[in-house]
């Protein structure tokens, strides 16, 4: 039996928002404790926005109309 495949691409922006939401939970108990300086508010705003902007993305169905070009490969799910 084949392993499963997934778009390389979505594997790679999956990725990327489970590092966003990660770094977002930290700074957000972080600004708890503390003021959060410029460069944390900064980044702290750059994760929230890739969060929302790539679940619009999902939900609008715009990441299945793109082509993936050369940049990312089907990957095998292990």
């Amino acid at each position: 039996m084949s392993a499963p495949e997934k778009d390389g691409r979505l594997l790679w922006l999956d990725e990327g928002q489970v590092h966003a939401g990660k770094f977002l939970a930290q700074v957000l108990h972080t600004e708890k404790r503390r003021d959060l300086t410029p460069s944390e508010e900064k980044l702290k705003q750059l994760s929230a926005s890739y969060c929302y902007l790539y679940e619009k993305a999902k939900d609008f169905g715009i990441l299945e109309e793109e082509e993936s070009y050369f940049l990312f490969e089907n990957e095998k799910i292990h």
